[in-house]
Parts: structure tokens; sequence; C-alpha cells
């Protein structure tokens, strides 16, 4: 009976489960959490958003998908990698293109990261430079060691928020039910028509393909094709149902919360339970701290495979020193926009 057990949980918590939901962790970020990413690209559109990300969802998740499916054919575990064989036998013409793209991903997904947690952080007593060293040293801990400390540490993030969101969710739906029985019965619209909503649907899905290359790079653990199929259902399940609870809750109080730069902080304010700001506050600092690790991460991949390291100092021969050293250096770069945008505001 033990080993059956046995089995069982190691077929559930597989390779391809804990890749979904690191996808999840990743998925979530501070347009996320905050849930301007969800009024902006579905409650706008009123009651048609009770389905439209299951929509965007699915053709998300099939891109994942079959990245990780060639990813795992091809044995590219880094964005590099992935590109020369996504684009063969094109890659370089399409390499270089996706290398630029990806370098103005790092560094506007970092930074935002970073600034973010910062500033949050600045809320709770902690000044704004102490809070850049803290998350910087959080971030580097836990992308310096490699993808088995990264996919446990978005794991941990996807469970928190999970959890967090559950509560947060029944809250704000339990209230704003008859707004949205009264919105949806009545086919409320607040923008333009269904074909707007539609393409507001797929730009979503195509923005956010962008996290293909997070997963991509702590996704060496998936062997077969299985793995990447049960990655498939599991993510797409997880994102779609949370995108989508996130969604009916905002829209229960729609059409106010579309005009709120915070919307779901409107939503725990208007519910008028102390401790529930509090837990939306650490929901959004997991949130930012979780997207730094997994793009960090992602470079670190890229670069650390580089014949540079091969021919230098003995001491980057250590895996750990030569990932610590380019997450430092990522960090570091992206630690300066921060700071000097305090220090001019400041000047100014």
């Amino acid at each position: 009976m033990s080993d059956n057990k046995e089995i069982t949980k190691k077929s559930f918590f597989s390779a391809g489960f804990l890749i979904a939901m690191s996808w999840f962790a990743t998925h979530c970020g501070a347009g996320f959490a905050t849930g301007n990413q969800e009024v902006n690209y579905f409650v706008k559109y009123g009651w048609v958003a009770i389905f439209l990300p299951i929509i965007a969802m699915l053709l998300l998740g099939w891109a994942h998908r079959n990245a990780l499916v060639i990813a795992k054919d091809n044995n590219a575990y880094d964005y590099k990698s992935y590109t020369n064989a996504l684009f063969h036998p094109y890659e370089k013409y399409m390499g270089p293109i996706v290398e630029l793209l990806f370098l103005g991903f790092l560094g506007t997904g970092v930074c935002t990261s970073i600034a973010g947690a910062a500033s949050l952080l600045e809320t709770w007593g902690i000044t704004y430079y102490l809070g850049l060293v803290i998350v910087g040293i959080v971030l580097l801990l836990l992308t310096a060691f490699g993808s088995g400390l990264v996919i446990k540490a978005l794991n941990f993030k996807a469970y928190f928020i999970i959890t967090a969101l559950i509560i947060v969710v029944i809250l704000g739906i339990s209230q704003g039910a008859p707004n949205i029985g009264h919105l949806v019965s009545t086919k409320a619209n607040f923008g333009p028509g269904f074909g707007a909503a539609l393409w507001s649907t797929i730009v979503y899905a195509g923005f956010q393909s962008v996290t293909i290359f997070a997963i991509v790079s702590i996704s060496e653990s998936i062997r077969t094709t299985k793995e990447c199929n049960k990655f498939f259902q599991v993510g797409v399940t997880v994102n779609g149902i949370f995108l989508l609870a996130v969604v009916i809750m905002l829209l229960g109080y729609s059409p106010e919360v579309l005009k709120e730069t915070l919307p779901v902080h409107y939503v725990c304010t208007q519910l008028g339970i102390p401790w529930l700001l509090i837990l939306y506050s650490l929901i959004l600092f997991i949130a930012l701290l979780g997207t730094g690790v997994a793009v960090v991460f992602s470079a670190v991949a890229r670069f650390e495979k580089l014949a540079f390291w091969d021919n230098s100092s003995e001491i980057f021969k250590d895996m750990r020193i030569r990932r610590g050293t380019i997450s430092f250096i990522t960090i570091a770069i992206c630690v300066l926009p921060p700071i000097l945008s305090t220090r001019l505001g400041n000047i100014l």
C-alpha cells in the first residue's frame, strides 16, 4: 500500500506538474495580482469576460506546451538555443531579433519587479534603497543555484498565491454576486463589441507568451511528450481557473472598478476587512518577487554556457560562482534605473 502511495505521489508531482505550477507563478506577476491586466483585457468588455480568459489560456498553454516539446527534442534549455531550434534554418536572421526583444523584456521585467517590490517594502517602513538591496539579495540567492531551486521558489509562490487568491476571490465574489448576475443576465457591454473583445484576448495570449523563455529555461527535467501534455493540462487548468476567478470577481464591482489603478486593492477596500489588505500586500510582493526570479534565471540559463567562462579564471569553473556572477550583473544593471529615477526625481 505504501509503495502504491509513493508511486501515485511521484506521478502527481511529476516534472510536468511542477513546471506547470512554475508557469502559473511566472504568469501571476504584478499586472495579474493588481488586476490591471484582467480589467484592461477582459473586464472592460462586459459580460463576455466570463469565458474569454479560458480562450486565452488555451492558446497560451498550447504555445507553451509546443515550446517544451521543441526544447526537449533539441536539448534547448535556454532562450538562445530554443530560438535557434524554433526558427531553423533561419536562426541567423531571427536569433538577433529575439535576442534584442528578450533583453528588452529582461530589463523592463526585472526592473519593474525590483522597483515595485522595494516600493512595497517602503510602505512597510523599510527605506526604498534598503528595499532595493533586500530584493536584489533575495533574487541573487534564488537564481544562483540552478533551476531546481528556481522551480521550488516558483512553486512556493504558486501555492501561496493560490491559497491567498481563493480567500480574496471567495469574499469578493460573494459580495459582488448580485452585480455579476445582473451584468450577465442583461448582457452588459462596457465598450466595443465582441470582435474587439476577442482580439484583446488574442493580444493577451500573445504578450504573455514571452514567459515561454522563462519556462524553457527551467524545463530540463521534462523528458517526454507525455510530461509536456501533463504541463498543458495542469497549466491551463490552474491559470484558467484563477484568471477567470479574478475576472469574475472584478466584474462584480464594474463599472466602477474600471477607473481604478489597483482594481484588486479596490475590491479589498470595498469589503472592509483590514487583514485582507495585509494579505493583498503579501500577494503583490510575492508576485513581484517571483516574476523577478523567473526572468533573472532566464538570463542565467542563457549566458552560463558561453565559452568566455571556460577561458576565464579557474574560479568560474564552479557553476554556482558562474551563475551567481551572471545573476549579480543582471540584477545590478536592472537596479540602476530605479535608483537613477529616484535621484532625478529628488533633484527635480
